[in-house]
């Protein structure tokens, strides 16, 4: 019967021809990963039970390190049961730091709250001028706004929010918000409707802020009413965060110059207008700087021109006479514009006339001139009087679209009033002999005093230099950078260039934008100034270091649930590398072993009052969850230096050890027995073994 119980007895007899009995013996047997046993191999199946030990070794220190990794004890000094830790994952390391904060110390980015009410319903507050101060820390400042007689409730809201949000010394940021439901927008806020809440980034320095009225009782009646403070611990939540973009200064910086050289730019007057907040800014026409009394090179004549502002726009026309100056002229727009009359010198010299329109102006614009100095051509003279003619929007006009337009003759071009200017507008001067030093200093001062959002300076740098050919030599080279500071949300800085092209021949003319920095919080987006974020009333503070690309998981736990199940998933990992090492014994140095129970030696005063027991074959670990807890709330300090406390805390002492091994390699642990496996029996087929234990070699 073939392959039946009597052939596989006889062959397993059989030996080849020649054959001694010793050959015909079972080849040697090496151990295995996890302790079981397998054929040594000639050739490359000894190499790949090297790599098999090894392998099985990396994998476990890894997934120890991961371990070591993932516990952290709480940051805040709260009691055991309160305090609170944050889990982020890991993709979120690098780009997202959060915190909580101990309990009572909490600080809400919401600072005031008003009371609630339709946007659209009347405001019920009496038409007049109100007057109300807004202090944070030593910084005070007292605002004006106006409330109609028809305004509606988010009129007056707005009107309050834009006034609070033009400051330029607070950082207090003002909006207008609906709130849908009862403490939908803060645990503090009961009302419903549109509310105006006053705010501070969680990065500002001072948070502290009062309001109060000085005229009238405008904030009374709008219940401005201050937020209470947190006291409770963050509440234990999942968030699905992502990083969708980081905040943005504006950033502008002009070309290298050399400092001593001289400028090429014209001298003269120059312009260009600096605008920062975050509402609409005011926008102006000014003329070219004339010397108000040389005569005027237009000829005699009716010119027209168009002033316009939003929707509405009148045509106007100045009559130029004979004799006039260039001051009678602008003198002539200005009434003209505001629906007045000026006065001006007649043909002869001798008397004046008026001139100009007995009309009415067109609302939301003036038009007035006046002196200014001018820097003189002649490097030895001083500077000459000069008189420009401004045309700008008035208050509650900004943003609204200036424009002057040119009609028959050319009279606004011939003034200089082509370029529309938005935000405040500043001079300066060139003088001949002037170096790029001088206007660099004197761009960076202007803007430095128009302003207290923008840091303005001069800078010197070491920039390579082709004036010698072949070489690359060093010179020093000065540039002016303007940034915007203590950035509001929604706030830029822009640089609007005259004219002279001054801003154009600095490099000045272009900048890196600013942006609002902004994260996704489980759908919601919440934009940010200085990539500071604030949930939960302010008792979770997050920053952005770098976009996310998508949702990842950030939880708030208790501390002691967190300590708790990672330090278990520390102590799994570290059981599961020491069974392997002891199974392997004989493949792996003991120096292996003992690296890594070092730490537990170590600490292990500490680690029995925790609760730590080791079993008696292996020193593997197991924890008494009752005798940890007891003790994590009787001491939590003395939990904390056993386990955390760097550099000897027994998981930091790990992640040390783990590092030196991870340095030498798991193969370097082989003992030198399992390094030369390959040292065995040569591989023989099964017929190879047939024939060897045939008793004759039937084939002769």
């Amino acid at each position: 019967m073939a392959g039946g119980i009597s052939d596989i007895y006889f062959t397993s007899l059989r030996l080849a021809k020649g054959e001694s009995v010793a050959a015909a013996s079972p080849a040697p047997r090496a151990r295995l990963p996890g302790g079981g046993t397998a054929d040594s191999r000639a050739g490359s199946d000894g190499a790949g039970l090297v790599d098999s030990l090894t392998a099985g070794l990396t994998a476990r220190l890894a997934r120890f390190e991961k371990a070591l990794s993932r516990f952290a004890w709480p940051s805040d000094a709260s009691s055991a049961n309160n305090a609170r830790l944050v889990a982020p994952d890991a993709g979120l390391a690098g780009r997202l730091a959060a915190a909580t904060a101990d309990a009572g110390q909490a600080e809400n980015p919401v600072k005031f709250y008003s009371d609630g009410k339709s946007a659209i319903a009347a405001s019920g507050i009496p038409a007049g001028s109100y007057r109300f101060a807004v202090a944070q820390g030593e910084v005070r400042e007292d605002f004006s706004v106006g409330v109609g007689k028809n305004d509606t409730w988010g009129t007056v809201l707005g009107k309050v929010a834009k006034a609070i949000n033009g400051s330029a010394d607070l950082s207090v940021r003002a909006s207008v918000a609906r709130s849908q439901a009862p403490f939908s927008l803060d645990p503090s806020l009961a009302a419903t409707g549109t509310v105006l809440a006053l705010s501070v980034n969680a990065l500002r320095r001072e948070q502290d802020v009062a309001v109060g009225d000085v005229t009238g009782d405008l904030m009374t009646r709008l219940g401005l009413a201050a937020v209470p403070a947190v006291a409770e611990a963050a509440r234990p939540s999942v968030y699905a965060v992502s990083v969708d973009r980081l905040a943005q200064p504006t950033f502008f910086h002009s070309t290298a110059y050399d400092p001593g050289a001289a400028t090429t730019l014209a001298a003269g007057l120059h312009h260009f207008a600096v605008a920062t907040g975050t509402g609409a800014q005011t926008e102006s026409y000014v003329s070219t700087a004339f010397d108000p009394e040389a005569k005027t090179s237009l000829a005699p004549g009716t010119y027209a021109f168009t002033a316009g502002i939003g929707q509405a726009s009148r045509q106007l026309a100045v009559t130029v006479k004979a004799g006039w100056t260039w001051g009678d002229v602008q003198n002539a727009v200005a009434a003209t514009i505001n629906g007045s009359q000026a006065s001006v010198w007649a043909a002869g010299g001798t008397a004046t006339e008026l001139v100009g329109s007995a009309g009415y102006s067109l609302p939301g614009v003036t038009a007035s001139s006046h002196t200014v100095a001018v820097p003189a051509t002649n490097p030895r003279a001083a500077t000459t009087t000069g008189r420009v003619l401004t045309v700008e929007t008035t208050s509650g006009f900004e943003g609204q679209g200036l424009t002057l337009a040119d009609g028959s003759g050319g009279l606004l071009a011939a003034l200089g009033l082509a370029t529309r200017y938005t935000g405040q507008v500043l001079s300066v001067g060139v003088s001949a002999g002037d170096t790029w030093k001088d206007v660099l200093g004197n761009v960076a001062r202007a803007v430095a005093l128009s302003t207290s959002r923008a840091a303005a300076a001069t800078r010197q740098s070491e920039v390579p230099s082709s004036a010698v050919p072949r070489t690359r030599l060093p010179m020093l080279a000065t540039t002016a950078t303007l940034v915007l500071v203590n950035r509001r949300l929604g706030e830029s800085l822009t640089l609007t260039d005259g004219p002279t092209g001054l801003l154009r021949g600095l490099g000045l003319d272009t900048s890196l934008p600013g942006q609002d920095g902004r994260i996704t919080v489980n759908g919601r987006g919440i934009p940010s100034e200085n990539n500071a974020y604030a949930l939960q009333s302010g008792r979770l503070d997050l920053e952005a270091a770098g976009a996310t690309g998508g949702d990842l998981p950030l939880a708030v736990t208790r501390s002691m649930d967190a300590v708790s199940e990672r330090l278990q998933g520390v102590v799994e990992a570290y059981n599961d590398l020491r069974k392997y090492l002891l199974a392997n014994a004989d493949a792996f140095a003991a120096v292996l072993a003992d690296t890594l129970a070092g730490p537990v030696a170590a600490n292990w005063p500490g680690l029995a009052a925790l609760g730590f027991s080791k079993t008696r074959r292996g020193d593997m670990l197991w924890i008494s969850a009752a005798d940890f807890w007891r003790a994590f709330y009787t001491d939590a300090e003395a939990g904390r230096q056993t386990l955390a406390a760097a550099p000897s805390g027994l998981i930091p002492a790990w992640k040390a050890a783990l590092a030196a091994v991870k340095a030498v390699g798991a193969a370097g642990y082989l003992t030198p027995e399992t390094a030369h496996l390959s040292r065995v029996a040569v591989r023989r087929t099964a017929a190879d073994l047939e024939r060897t234990n045939w008793l004759v070699d039937w084939r002769g």
